[in-house]
């Protein structure tokens, strides 16, 4: 068989299924261009909920002791929401490919300008999730505002550290100071008693 009965042959065939489609449609179902358009916008939402998720969840991770892992498992809870509206924007491509194949066959035209086959998502393995500029500048942002909080924080003790030993210091010297006092008065005591006991045995040998 040449190409050109192939041709006619597959616009004959497509011509006979747009009516039934149509019929179908009529009949109460949903059609392809409907069925595409809610595949799109439960697509849309889909991101819309994981860019949300994350930038909600990624905050919080900074306050567990765990930070990196959170952060890690925050992405990839998105990058699976992400590869599911990427499921259903290849089947809204397969809708709007065929959407647009039957109204070339109606149009007796044999080929579109779209190619005959929708592009093929993106394989699981290498999908890449790159994030936003804006996420990234909040993130760093938020590094290193918790790194200058870690330094005030250790600056603060080493302060509070060095007052207490300044205190210590000069309570141990007001210690010792007064110590030292004591024993100097207790010195001069004993030595009026010992003057006063030689001047009381004078004065009894006297007599």
């Amino acid at each position: 068989m040449s190409a050109r009965p192939a041709v006619t042959l597959l616009c004959l065939l497509l011509t006979l299924a747009a009516p039934l489609a149509q019929a179908a449609d009529a009949a109460g179902g949903e059609s392809d261009s409907a069925r595409s358009a809610r595949l799109k916008d439960e697509a849309k939402a889909l991101r819309d909920k994981a860019e949300s998720t994350f930038a909600s969840e990624e905050p919080q991770c900074y306050r567990r002791v765990l930070v990196n892992r959170c952060i890690d498992q925050a992405k990839q809870a998105r990058l699976e929401t992400i590869r599911e509206a990427r499921a259903l924007e290849a089947e809204a491509r397969k809708l709007d490919l065929a959407e647009r194949q039957r109204a070339a066959a109606e149009t007796g035209r044999s080929r579109t300008d779209a190619p005959m086959q929708p592009s093929a998502p993106s394989a699981a393995g290498d999908a890449t999730v790159r994030p936003a500029p804006e996420a990234e500048a909040t993130r760093a942002e938020r590094a290193s505002a918790l790194e200058r909080a870690e330094a005030e924080a250790r600056a603060g003790r080493t302060a509070r550290d060095a007052e207490r030993a300044r205190e210590r210091s000069a309570t141990e010297a007001e210690a010792a100071r007064r110590a030292e006092q004591s024993a100097r008065d207790r010195a001069r005591y004993e030595e009026r008693i010992r003057e006063y006991e030689e001047k009381k045995a004078r004065d009894a040998g006297g007599r």
